[in-house]
């Protein structure tokens, strides 16, 4: 694999019964690159996420991370590789009994346990004032706003300095501003850490402000591809229809 190519997938497939989400997907994700994922609900794009994190087995093709094949890893070789990965769930994943210290402290005890408390600590203060939210350190996730959610959220998922980040609907549930908010967060730190991501979104704010390049799933395929402009103001019909519709909820 080309060493400008953090994330290469081939030919990849998967089915649920008789419903296929994916089909023969191949995509090339280069180093410093924020790529978009458009799509329907139930076009496989949180599938296809999940597949690269190995969370999910495809039924067909390979998918390489920084020159792993994934499916050759062992689990604890796959594990390894995670510490490389962070992801940022849909609704942010936060646990609910832990403060959110101890949100953050938890994925640096998990992939480094032989860490000094005191570096833990450390870490943890540095990543939530990266994300403006140091005074939040002994919050409970329930004292938090859906913005604050997402920031720790997101804080979490960064704490591990991972080359690639993986955000499913990063500004799903979130007004206008507070999204503008999130998406120029991503970028901020995107550049500042030099991450490579993949974002699952439909939503044309963040997607404007982040994307260096999308694709549009349709019919578990890559239906197209190009830079966001070409995409919204693209003549296709269904592209047309898909987010002038966007533009409307918004």
């Amino acid at each position: 694999m080309a060493d400008n190519k953090l994330v290469e997938i081939k030919n990849l497939s998967k089915r649920f019964e008789t419903l296929s989400v994916l089909d023969d997907i191949s995509i090339d994700v280069l180093r410093g690159e924020n790529l978009v994922v458009f799509g329907r609900s139930g076009q496989g794009k949180s599938v296809l996420l999940k597949c690269i994190i190995g969370l999910m087995h495809p039924d067909a093709g390979k998918i390489y991370i920084k020159g792993n094949d994934i499916s050759l890893l062992s689990m604890k070789e796959l594990n390894g590789l995670r510490k490389d990965i962070g992801f940022l769930f849909q609704g942010s994943a936060l646990y609910d009994s832990m403060t959110v210290r101890e949100n953050l402290e938890f994925p640096l005890q998990k992939h480094f346990p032989d860490k000094p408390q005191k570096e833990i600590d450390e870490k943890v203060l540095n990543t939530l004032e990266l994300v403006s939210l140091e005074d939040a350190i002994d919050k409970m996730p329930s004292e938090l706003s859906g913005g604050m959610k997402k920031r720790i959220g997101l804080a979490r998922s960064i704490i591990t300095d991972p080359e690639l980040m993986l955000y499913d609907e990063p500004t799903t549930g979130l007004d206008p501003i507070t999204t503008k908010e999130i998406s120029e967060l991503i970028i901020n730190l995107q550049k500042k850490l030099n991450m490579t991501s993949i974002v699952v979104t439909h939503d044309l704010i963040c997607a404007e402000i982040i994307a260096d390049r999308a694709i549009f799933l349709r019919d578990a395929k890559i239906a197209y591809e190009g830079n966001i402009t070409e995409l919204t103001n693209s003549a296709d019909p269904f592209l047309r229809n898909f987010f002038s519709h966007e533009l409307v909820k918004e």
